[in-house]
């Protein structure tokens, strides 16, 4: 207390004076390094973030390439699909003999493609209405006429390109000026796959319906009946497709469309349909 006594007393004021000033210095410093971290932490936090997000974006893109070639995959089977049964039918048709073969001088299109199979699909009414006069039935003729040939390859193509409704209005075309061709119930029957595979069950209905009416030896009925059963069922009008598939196991046993006739009735009576 002497020692402090003997100080002169502006030295004591200027030293208190010292004091708050040097407090104030010393806690701005440290706000000035909290701010420096959380800057620091935060700019951490977004990079982490974007990386994130870039991460999930590669592997977005990874799956769109995965499913990109994936559908280029089943637009290729479709396309097999549609050639490798085009081919069968026809050979089928040799050897059906629903008519008189004669011997055809204008060379057999290349096999014509066959829509994907669908899920079950609910068709048109089982029952079929009486074929108008001009839609009477007729037996599949073995002789092609002049440019039956490339008028019927011409719209096989579109459906092939799996340009449905294009192949639609070629085969419609085709069927006013042969309707009584080589290859008329084949046409009918792709009209009917076409809408098939478009889902478009009804128009896909309506089809088959004619197939069958115009076209009763046609080798295809027994498939155009399935699929009007199916058409049905994606309808849910699921009496008209237990009728339709039925008809199926009785009037073609032992074929693959009655095999998966039955699948589809035994699928609905599990699900209670």
């Amino acid at each position: 207390m002497r020692s402090l006594n003997r100080l002169p007393l502006s030295v004591l004021v200027g030293g208190l004076m010292l004091l708050p000033a040097a407090a104030a210095q010393t806690v701005e410093e440290r706000l000035d390094r909290l701010e420096r971290l959380v800057e620091a932490q935060g700019q951490v936090d977004l990079h982490a973030r974007i990386e994130a997000l870039q991460a999930e974006v590669r592997e977005l893109r990874g799956e769109l390439e995965r499913h990109g070639h994936e559908v280029g995959q089943l637009r290729n089977r479709q396309r097999d699909l549609y050639t490798d049964a085009d081919r069968r039918l026809v050979q089928l048709e040799r050897r059906s003999g629903v008519s008189a073969p004669t011997e055809v001088t204008t060379p057999v299109p290349p096999a014509a493609p066959q829509p994907p199979v669908i899920e079950p699909v609910t068709p048109v009414s089982a029952e079929s209405p009486p074929a108008p006069a001009e839609e009477a039935p007729a037996p599949i003729s073995m002789q092609t006429q002049p440019g039956e040939v490339e008028a019927y390859q011409s719209a096989f193509n579109l459906l092939r390109e799996l340009r449905y409704d294009q192949a639609v209005g070629e085969f419609e075309a085709f069927l006013e000026l042969y309707p009584h061709g080589r290859y008329a119930h084949i046409a009918q029957y792709w009209i009917g796959e076409a809408h098939y595979a478009q889902r478009r069950f009804v128009d896909a209905i309506d089809a088959y319906r004619k197939l069958r009416a115009r076209h009763p030896n046609s080798p295809k009925l027994a498939e155009a009946l399935l699929k009007i059963g199916y058409s049905y069922h994606e309808l849910e009008q699921f009496d008209r497709a237990r009728e339709a598939l039925n008809e199926v196991v009785r009037t073609y046993p032992g074929t693959t469309e009655a095999g998966q006739a039955e699948t589809m009735l035994q699928r609905m009576r599990r699900d209670g349909r």
